[in-house]
């Protein structure tokens, strides 16, 4: 007769027990090695505060997994943009695993504010809801994207915007349909040659600079026109765009940017100082005109009149 065991199945089911924890255990371990290994932040998150964040979570916010737990995502927020970070991350709550998307800063401690991406969505997991929030630095990104912007809009000696930024600017105005006033008021160096012929080029572009710096200053203090532009638009040409305002308006700045560019000076190696002065072409946009170019080609003519009628003053287009 054989042995009965009365306490075998019992031992199976408890060796069956303790197979399934150790894959179980094991599967997390190898789960949590997979998330530390991305490249980007993770973070699941009840409303109340952190669950797990991986490795790439912690570097970026700058703490250890254990100082993680607990705490809120928005704390490591910049407070300028805490109301729209809670609103992602509310509607990721809301939004059943339907990602939503937002930029915003991190403020952490001993380091720089970095701009991040945000990517949240509801995690489909039953009971306490839970989201993960994937997120990663794209500051130096979004610096690149910046450089890249700036070098195609403006121009590369100077600093001022470029022709066709400019033009392109001024053409959106004009073709809105709700057309505001738009005025122009073009800049020709007077005797530019000249400079270049008696000093070298060297301090010719020194003046196309210097130009430029003093119109940077000068633009912000422009009135009633928070869109206007200073461009560079050819050689010595330079062009005020002034939406907004009409011609006579047009006018006063640019003869009182005009009088400011007579008192400046730009010192040579030799340790002189040259002087400069401009001539300038105001044209207000007018329905017949149809196109910028039609536009710029009367503030041309305008100031090609100063030019003739003496240089250093401001003519408006008839």
């Amino acid at each position: 007769m054989e042995e009965f065991d009365l306490f075998a199945d019992d031992v199976d089911e408890v060796n069956t027990i303790v197979k399934t924890q150790e894959s179980l255990f094991d599967t997390e371990q190898r789960l949590g090695a997979m998330l530390d290994a991305m490249p980007i932040g993770l973070l699941f998150h009840t409303h109340q505060g952190i669950l797990y964040a991986n490795d790439q979570a912690c570097s970026l916010l700058r703490a250890q997994k254990s100082e993680l737990v607990g705490r809120h995502f928005l704390d490591y927020i910049r407070e300028a943009e805490f109301l729209e970070a809670n609103s992602l991350m509310q509607n990721a709550f809301e939004a059943n695993q339907k990602a939503v998307e937002a930029e915003s800063v991190i403020a952490c401690r001993g380091s720089a504010d970095k701009l991040i991406k945000i990517t949240a969505s509801r995690l489909p997991w039953e009971g306490t809801p839970v989201i993960q929030v994937l997120f990663q630095d794209i500051t130096a990104q979004k610096q690149a994207e910046l450089s890249l912007r700036k070098l195609s809009i403006t121009d590369e000696l100077t600093g001022a915007f470029n022709r066709r930024h400019v033009f392109y600017e001024a053409d959106s105005y004009i073709q809105q349909k709700d057309r505001p006033l738009v005025t122009v008021g073009m800049l020709d160096v007077d005797h530019f040659k000249s400079v270049n012929d008696t000093y070298g080029h060297a301090v010719g572009d020194a003046v196309l600079k210097e130009i430029t710096r003093l119109a940077h200053e000068f633009v912000p203090t422009i009135t009633n026109c928070k869109s206007a532009m200073f461009a560079r638009i050819g050689g010595e040409e330079f062009l005020f765009l002034l939406p907004g305002l009409g011609k006579e308006a047009g006018y006063a700045i640019v003869d009182e940017f005009r009088r400011s560019l007579m008192r400046l000076r730009i010192p040579t190696d030799d340790e002189r100082l040259v002087s400069i002065t401009a001539s300038f072409g105001v044209a207000e946009f007018r329905e017949t005109d149809k196109s910028i170019d039609k536009l710029l080609s009367r503030a041309d003519a305008a100031l090609y009149k100063a030019k003739e009628n003496g240089r250093n003053q401001v003519c408006q287009a008839e």
